[in-house]
């Protein structure tokens, strides 16, 4: 197709935006000193931005007449978080953790700011953590389910299992997001703090970001899905009784690899489902959650994150919404010295 232009008129030939509806064309977004103010003192006083939004159309006469849009005062307060963690809050904590090293030499924290001098990434173990991981690091168990801090930032606990089968944490990590950059530099940093001692076992609750790190840092180490996850997607990708105690079975009995195949097979053909995808993907991934191939592995009696999901239950008694990231620290310290009476 091919235009020409037979005639250019330079002057404004439709209505102009109304007044009302400036702010929401990206080149006159702004905010006024006063508007900053209002919502960062509502904000300290614990309101939420969507009743901040209400209380200041309300004073105006309507949403249309605030002057900004409800996206971009959603985008102000998420960046007023980033820059009090980056210039206040996550300033104080990592002094705090390095000052650590005082009373407890073996103690580490490492942490990865962003270009604009935001804290990204950040991982944290004390002395005792770093010693338990040498003796019973073999399995590690993690997951980053956890986002009730005042950020709402994945809070990463790396755990274990001791020799009296009670619950050994190996240290922790605060993320900015859950893609692979941010767990592969958690994994890099966690296995370098542990003097580059790497777990045979991982088990993880079957995040992809989680797996691709972990194959990446670790590849040699095997990653086993929690089975309780997996008897919770059964549950909801699998709608046959029949079917679904066939999965409790493979997911638990010791059975061998050739039995294993070939129940599998049989069971895709009686209720022909070997071409959906969801049981595709299962049986690609075998390796990761059927006991047939994991029964040879060394897992501590790890079948489950359970653990680790008992100890997110665990960490709400210590670590509040409202809390700063010094405050979630000193509450992490307070669930770490009360894990005895947990296991």
């Amino acid at each position: 197709m091919v235009w020409r232009v037979r005639k250019i008129v330079m002057e404004h030939n439709h209505d102009l935006t109304p007044a009302g509806m400036i702010h929401m064309m990206p080149n006159f977004r702004s905010m006024t000193d006063g508007a900053k103010a209002q919502i960062n003192g509502m904000h300290d006083h614990g309101v939420t931005t969507s009743k901040i939004l209400g209380y200041m159309a309300a004073q105006a006469g309507g949403y249309s007449f605030v002057g900004l849009s409800k996206k971009y005062a959603y985008n102000y307060v998420q960046r007023s978080k980033c820059e009090r963690i980056s210039n206040g809050h996550s300033s104080v904590a990592i002094g705090y953790l390095e000052g650590k090293v005082t009373s407890d030499p073996m103690s580490t924290a490492r942490y990865l700011l962003t270009e604009d001098k935001m804290l990204a990434n950040m991982l944290w173990a004390d002395g005792g953590s770093r010693i338990d991981y040498q003796f019973f690091g073999d399995v590690l168990a993690f997951d980053s389910t956890y986002k009730k801090n005042k950020y709402r930032r994945p809070l990463v606990i790396f755990s274990g299992s001791n020799n009296h089968k009670q619950t050994s944490i190996f240290g922790f990590g605060l993320l900015m997001d859950e893609t692979v950059a941010s767990y592969k530099w958690l994994l890099e940093n966690f296995v370098e703090a542990m003097c580059n001692r790497k777990p045979s076992v991982v088990v993880t609750d079957g995040d992809d970001a989680m797996k691709a790190a972990i194959k990446a840092v670790i590849p040699e180490a095997t990653h086993r899905l929690c089975a309780w996850h997996m008897e919770k997607n059964v549950t909801t990708n699998v709608k046959w009784d029949g079917l679904r105690s066939l999965f409790r079975k493979w997911l638990y009995a010791d059975m061998g690899i050739e039995e294993f195949e070939q129940e599998w097979h049989s069971a895709m053909e009686e209720y022909q489902t070997g071409d959906q995808f969801w049981f595709r993907d299962m049986y690609d991934k075998r390796r990761m959650w059927a006991n047939a191939y994991l029964n040879d592995k060394f897992c501590a009696g790890f079948r489950t994150i359970s653990r680790c999901e008992g100890i997110n239950a665990y960490v709400k008694k210590f670590v509040k919404s409202r809390h700063s990231l010094l405050e979630m620290l000193h509450g992490l310290e307070l669930m770490c010295s009360s894990i005895g009476t947990m296991n």
